[in-house]
């Protein structure tokens, strides 16, 4: 009996041994399947991918999804090693359930506010802070303890002083919180700053009169001795000080007690600190509410809009929303997704501390805030969007609210802790330095935004299983939240590949009479030459032709205030512009004539200073070339002007009374859907979420007005619904030193849904058209070039440089030829999506479309073999099954 008894007990020891596991920073789990790799032949997948070669089985059965970070040197290898079975899960000690749903589990550690999801459909656990934090061997001191935070302000004093708050350090480790549990989720309300001590009951100061009269004529002898011994009498300034010293323990009990007893309240203490000029000891009190919920199969975290409290002395700059959810740790192998341009991956433990942290603000810079300079070639962050992948696990995170003010970070380990990281940082307030002269002297005073940002913040994660843990898995995540929430909708059937062709109408340009300089109008493209140019298109075989008409009405490409219109007369007026708007429709084209409604440009008729935003000090929001050489703003041109979005509604309202008339049912926006800026005048700021629902409403009015079909520029995302069309979408990333993969993540969201083409082919640095059409079957993208009809030597003297490779007649039969060819290769596919984007080896990618179409494209300058399939140098490979 007693062997059977220790048998018993050995195998519950086993077990709970097996039970026991250390607790990874997102914590894997799924159920053992007959699907499921072998240890082995993972590790064989992974050293595959390495070589930048194919693995045994196909790319389709490859339950991991690695394919997505093949060929790098931080692809998963051991994935089978961090699986379990979900019935052996254990959450961590400390943690309670506080919600429930088909799909997620919410926990609470009640005692450090730290937050962890359980996804049931595979079991990963995601903590909102590493759980082997303490053994983290290169974090010290202020390092180690942010460690343990959920978010940080960072804010500036009164003398301008840059100080941070994070919720442990200054609320939780004092407990000073509080937790309401709600229906799927919970409330944790922040209180940030430094206790107040029973010692701050007692005056540091008080004068001789007032400590006789006001604290010891009422007491008894026994309790005046006690308070005298607690104060030192300062005869040469007639009053009595504090000893701190003697004020501990029971002491300072004995004395608290003894001065409530006698009234001596926060009224009294206010007296005494103003008669010595004491100031509050410890820090502004902050309060800051947030928000846990489990909604639709993810976690929305969010911080309610006018939630967060403090004093008005603080100048709150940002705030970082959970800085370490899921932050993967030094042994961990998968990437981070950042929407740099087109879409980057920052390889874990990429070892590259010597780059700076990946932090990009979404859209783009705010032009009404003051920038004396300007990197040409860093792309726009587009989509409000980040995430993570493990290979066999991972999460997409869709900033929700509060995207026109964020931005997003990302670092690698080895730099300040052991630890991988993305999350969003909010900018709640802006600031600008003003330089002040006297004489020979001067000093620099900070000035601030006049009313902080005060709107909801959210964030929503949602999880990936095996199936979709990749950038692909993330771009259709993603690419459904779009289609819930922003009523994204497919493209018909009959869909076909257009070609975008910009035509440049007018220009300024400085010409000279008798030695006079003047300012006129130089026309490069007619209206009537336009219908040339599309009739040779046509007769070159090119069928789907969107034509994007620059600088037809107000003066040219730099038109005036476009509150009205007027058809320029020298491209032929608006009958001419009516002649090529029927051409257009007879043959089934889309002509889509530009227009500036974000900004105005220097010298522009029927502007009013009162349209033009203010920056923080309270100058005019002005807009200045940059110089490549320097990238330095060129103060020796005239400026243009940020107009307000306060008048942008107006403005739009008076263009389209007049273009109503005109018979066009398209317009191609030029800056409403690559810009975003505010107004900082101190009368009534107007924030960058704020200019973007003004901007939304603009869309709505201008696609509502008669069903206007229209063309963006850019593709900021909350633009992108309205849109037919997008020009000069990113199709790169800004290639900054700590990333590590250029991916079409735009692409993989908006193809099938929306047709798109990158910057102009003639425009571009790399005028190479083979790799452009190489770049567009990758991605699924049309060609577009921007020309114009006269003589190059139009063009001299104007300011207009870029537009010397322009001239039409140099592009007209390659780009007949490149479309014929990229035609052939997409034109059933374009309402189909994108499901999968891998990197076969390095310069060899595969596209998979939505109907089992395959791409192969080798960038390299030799022939590939790859799958099976032999692709021939800088050329590509078409398979698959394709749709009939």
């Amino acid at each position: 009996m007693k062997r059977r008894r220790t048998a018993i007990v050995a195998v519950m020891l086993i077990s709970s041994l097996l039970i026991t596991q250390s607790v990874n920073y997102a914590e894997g789990e799924r159920p053992a399947t007959s699907e499921q790799q072998t240890t082995s032949e993972q590790q064989q997948t992974a050293d595959s991918q390495r070589a930048g070669t194919d693995t045994p089985e196909s790319t389709d059965q490859a339950k991991s999804s690695a394919s997505d970070v093949a060929a790098t040197p931080n692809a998963p290898d051991a994935k089978a090693a961090n699986k379990s079975n979900p019935s052996e899960m254990t959450v961590p000690e400390g943690m309670e359930m506080v919600a429930e749903n088909e799909q997620m589990i919410l926990y609470l550690h009640p005692e450090t506010t730290e937050i962890a999801v359980k996804d049931k459909q595979n079991g990963a656990i995601w903590f909102s802070n590493p759980q082997d934090r303490e053994q983290d061997a290169i974090a010290t001191g202020y390092n180690k303890s942010q460690l343990n935070v959920q978010f940080e302000l960072t804010y500036y004093d009164n003398a301008g002083n840059a100080l941070k708050y994070d919720n442990f350090t200054h609320s939780v480790q004092s407990g000073q919180f509080e937790i309401e549990k709600v229906e799927h989720g919970l409330n944790i309300v922040y209180t940030l700053g430094e206790v107040k001590s029973d010692i701050e009951a007692i005056p540091k100061y008080i004068s001789e009169e007032r400590f006789n009269t006001l604290i010891l004529a009422k007491l008894e002898e026994k309790d005046q001795k006690e308070i005298e011994k607690r104060f030192s009498h300062d005869e040469q300034n007639k009053r009595y000080e504090r000893r701190d010293s003697s004020l501990k323990g029971v002491g300072l009990s004995k004395v608290t007690r003894i001065f409530e007893s006698i009234g001596y309240d926060e009224a009294q203490i206010a007296i005494d600190k103003a008669a010595y000029g004491e100031e509050e000891s410890g820090g502004a009190n902050v309060v800051v509410p947030v928000h846990y919920r489990l909604e639709d199969g993810g976690l929305r975290v969010s911080i309610p809009e006018n939630g967060i409290e403090y004093p008005e002395a603080m100048k709150i700059q940002s705030l970082s929303l959970l800085p370490f959810f899921g932050a993967s740790g030094p042994k961990e192998e998968g990437y981070s997704l950042v929407p740099d341009g087109s879409g980057s991956l920052i390889y874990f433990n990429n070892k590259k501390t010597y780059a700076s942290p990946y932090s990009t603000a979404l859209y783009g810079s705010d032009h009404a805030i003051n920038q004396l300079t300007q990197i040409q070639k860093e792309q726009k962050a587009r989509m409000p969007v980040f995430g993570m992948s493990y290979g066999d696990k991972g999460y997409l995170a869709v900033i929700d609210k509060g995207d026109a003010v964020a931005s997003v970070e990302a670092d690698i380990s080895g730099r300040l802790n052991q630890y991988n990281t993305v999350y969003p940082s909010f900018a709640l307030s802006s600031m600008e330095e003003v330089t002040l002269t006297n004489g020979w002297r001067s000093s620099t005073v900070k000035r601030f935004q006049a009313q902080p940002f005060h709107n909801e913040i959210a964030v929503v994660y949602d999880f990936l299983d095996s199936d979709d843990a990749s950038y692909s898995g993330m771009a259709s995540k993603y690419r459904d939240y779009l289609i819930g929430q922003k009523k994204l909708t497919r493209l018909a059937d009959d869909t076909t590949l257009p070609f975008y062709v910009e035509l440049i109408g007018g220009i300024p340009k400085k010409k000279f009479f008798l030695g006079i300089p003047y300012s006129a109008y130089e026309p490069l493209t007619t209206f009537e030459e336009a219908q040339e140019i599309v009739k040779e298109m046509q007769d070159l075989g090119v069928q789907d032709i969107q034509l994007q008409y620059t600088g037809w009405f107000n003066g040219g490409v730099h038109h005036d205030l476009p509150k009205s219109i007027q058809v320029d007369k020298k491209l032929g007026g608006a009958k001419g512009l009516q002649s090529l708007q029927a051409y257009m429709q007879e043959n089934g084209f889309g002509l889509y004539p530009d227009v500036s409604f974000l900004e105005v440009f220097p010298e522009a008729d029927a502007f009013k200073k009162s349209y033009a935003s203010r920056q923080i000090t309270g100058k005019l929001a002005q807009v200045f070339p940059y110089r490549m050489s320097t990238f330095m703003r060129d103060e020796e041109s005239p400026p243009g002007y940020v107009i307000t979005p306060e008048a942008v509604p107006g403005i739009v309202n008076g263009f389209m009374q007049d273009y109503a008339p005109l018979g066009l049912n398209a317009i191609s926006l030029r800056d409403l859907g690559d810009q975003l800026n505010s107004d900082y005048n101190r009368a009534n700021v107007i924030n960058r979420e704020q200019a973007k629902q003004v901007v939304v409403q603009q869309l709505e009015q201008v696609k509502g007005s008669s069903d206007v079909s229209l063309l963006l520029e850019g593709g900021n995302v909350y633009a992108s619904p309205y849109a037919r069309h997008i020009v000069d979408t990113p199709m790169s990333s800004s290639g900054f030193n700590i990333t590590d993969e250029t991916v079409p993540f735009f692409q993989l969201v908006y193809h099938g849904y929306i047709q798109y083409t990158g910057q102009a082919w003639n425009m571009a640095e790399d005028q190479d058209s083979l790799k452009q059409m190489l770049r567009a079957i990758e991605t699924g993208s049309a060609p577009y070039y921007t020309w114009f009809h006269a003589d190059p030597s139009a063009i001299k003297l104007t300011g207009f440089d870029e537009l010397y490779s322009a001239d039409y007649r140099r592009w007209i039969q390659e780009s007949a030829k490149r479309y014929a060819e990229l035609n052939e290769v997409l034109h059933d596919v374009q309402n189909q999506s994108i499901v999968k984007h891998e990197k076969l080896s390095d310069g060899v990618y595969q596209t998979t479309f939505e109907k089992g179409k395959t791409v192969i494209v080798n960038y390299n300058d030799a022939a590939v073999k790859v799958n099976g399939v032999s692709v021939a140098a800088k050329s590509y490979q078409v398979g698959g099954d394709t749709p009939e």
